[in-house]
């Protein structure tokens, strides 16, 4: 992709989160979490940050992406208020779950119909019982991406603000990831972000990156993250 040209893409985003389960404004019954820290490494070391409202709500099995996106569609249509919404999946402890995440939501009141429209489009949530607060998480995500090429190996969201993309030359595994973001964090210096790793297809190639959410998003700033990165990953 050219520098300066807008392009969408489909990927996958894997991240720690914190969660707890939610029971109110809910389908009842059903299995819903609430994710404290969607950028853990931005806002949990400071509690004077809120974090926006990330809702997962468990589903019956492992539907299609493009399904998801398709009951998204008319769900969202069909809705008077602003919201999205991804397929997902989650692991924390010995427990893993099939999952769609639902952000930009300003509260908590509209879940349950959220939860309904999707449920009107051949999304079942599942029907489990559950109480956890504050568990880590492993979160995989498959959604698009809005990318818009900053230099050679950075790319800015279009549609998020504070999200960027740094290329990295080789595949990671998530373990080697969180190893080597500990290690960027204990040599960083300058203001604080959130990591995560990701991967998309771009014309038959498949591109390794990683995102970065951070209220900086200048290109020396994110340049130099970058180059820490490959330092950690010794490539």
């Amino acid at each position: 992709m050219k520098k300066g040209k807008h392009c969408e893409v489909f990927g996958n985003l894997e991240k720690l989160e914190e969660f707890s389960t939610i029971h109110n404004n809910i389908i009842p019954g059903s299995l819903v979490f609430e994710s404290l820290n969607p950028f853990w490494g931005y806002y949990h070391d400071d509690p004077h940050d809120s974090s926006p409202v990330y809702i997962y709500f468990a589903v019956e099995k492992n539907y299609p992406a493009f399904d998801v996106v398709r009951a998204f569609q008319h769900v969202k249509a069909e809705s008077d208020f602003d919201f999205d919404a991804a397929k997902a999946f989650v692991k924390f402890n010995d427990r893993s779950y099939n999952v769609i995440r639902i952000r930009h939501l300003t509260g908590y009141d509209k879940i349950q119909t959220i939860q309904e429209g999707f449920l009107k489009n051949g999304i079942k949530p599942l029907m489990a019982s559950g109480n956890w607060r504050n568990v880590k998480t492993h979160v995989t995500l498959h959604k698009v991406f809005c990318l818009h090429r900053l230099s050679d190996n950075i790319l800015v969201d279009s549609c998020e603000i504070n999200h960027s993309y740094l290329e990295i030359p080789r595949k990671m595994e998530f373990d080697e990831f969180v190893d080597v973001t500990q290690k960027v964090r204990n040599n960083w210096f300058e203001s604080k972000f959130d990591a995560a790793l990701g991967y998309y297809m771009l014309e038959k190639q498949i591109v390794d990156f990683i995102r970065i959410y951070s209220g900086r998003q200048d290109k020396g700033y994110l340049n130099d993250i970058r180059k820490l990165y490959l330092q950690k990953m010794e490539v």
